[in-house]
């Protein structure tokens, strides 16, 4: 089954408010993102077959068009109510015939995505503000995070000027490393702080538990990087970053872990993102509509497909990404 989903229609409401920026945003680039997912090992008779796919944010920053969907049955976009984040929603309640033990799920999209600052913030409601100054499961705000935003921000004048303390603070302690699965790539702040190195993840989760423990909300998006020097290829992997908001500026993005890889860079991931990006998803602990199996817990964060099998999680599940560049990068 092959669904075109019209941008026009389905994103209506969340159609890309016109960009102001004393300085014109002029880093572009357009590409296509193929993904496939495979779920393997199935049984004969598969029932109550549920998958989510993140579906990509239209937005200041970036133009979703043309998303295809070639998948065994029906699909719809929904929404969760505390981030509005969107996924694709693919139920079955009923049995599949299934000619193999395996099942697979294409999605395709064309990105129009731009650098962004803080001139591209869109408007944020006081409720997801007052969130986003709590404690997410792994992200907490008190105890040591709090007297070590503290110390970190004593005498610095302003919010600017403490927010940058703590994103100086991160880049100077930590070291970007992928070797320990038990402590880079989780996102959990004190795990984080205690071995002091992780990824993106691990990055902006002690950046985000710092911030909002001086009062600052902040805000964990996660999505797929994009290779700047390749015309195609394959995405290995997710990238986040973060945003802080104050109120005479609005939404402010930091890198911090590219900042960290990239040390000439460090000033300007510091209010900046690059166009070298797809953004996905918002928050942690995501609660998908319709979910039950994720163990009574909600999703760490959610940028990978996830699927249920009668009420149960179902993880044996391939996922391939791949990208083809249209305009700019290189």
């Amino acid at each position: 089954m092959r669904i075109f989903i019209s941008s026009c229609i389905a994103l209506a409401i969340i159609t890309p408010a016109a960009v102001s920026s004393a300085e014109p945003n002029n880093k572009e680039r357009t590409f296509i993102i193929e993904e496939r997912i495979l779920l393997k090992n199935l049984p004969k008779e598969t029932k109550g077959l549920q998958v989510w796919v993140p579906y990509p944010v239209n937005d200041n920053c970036q133009t979703i068009e043309d998303f295809k969907l070639d998948g065994p049955f029906s699909a719809k976009v929904i929404e969760d109510r505390e981030y509005g984040n969107k996924a694709l929603y693919l139920n079955h309640a009923g049995a599949l015939d299934l000619d193999k033990d395996s099942l697979e799920i294409s999605v395709s999209f064309k990105v129009d995505r731009r650098e962004c600052d803080f001139s591209d913030s869109p408007k944020t409601s006081g409720m997801l503000l007052s969130r986003l100054l709590k404690a997410d499961r792994l992200v907490p705000v008190n105890g040591k995070i709090k007297k070590l935003a503290g110390g970190i921000t004593q005498g610095k004048e302003g919010d600017m000027a403490k927010v940058r303390a703590i994103y100086d603070y991160i880049i100077d302690e930590l070291v970007y490393s992928k070797d320990d699965p038990k402590i880079c790539g989780i996102g959990d702040s004190l795990l984080t702080l205690e071995h002091k190195k992780g990824i993106c993840s691990d990055y902006h989760s002690l950046f985000i538990s710092l911030v909002r423990s001086i009062g600052i909300p902040a805000k964990f998006e996660i999505g797929l990087p994009v290779p700047q020097d390749k015309a195609s290829g394959d995405i290995k992997g997710y990238h986040c970053w973060a945003k802080f908001y104050l109120k005479d500026k609005g939404w402010i993005p930091v890198d911090v872990s590219e900042a960290d890889k990239h040390p000439q860079r460090r000033d300007y991931f510091f209010g900046h993102i690059d166009e070298n990006r797809v953004h996905l998803t918002t928050g942690r602990d995501i609660n998908l509509k319709y979910s039950r199996g994720a163990g009574g817990r909600s999703l760490n964060f959610f940028v990978w497909p996830y699927a249920e099998l009668n009420g149960s999680r179902f993880s044996d599940v391939e996922i391939q990404m791949s990208f083809k560049n249209l305009k700019g990068g290189g």
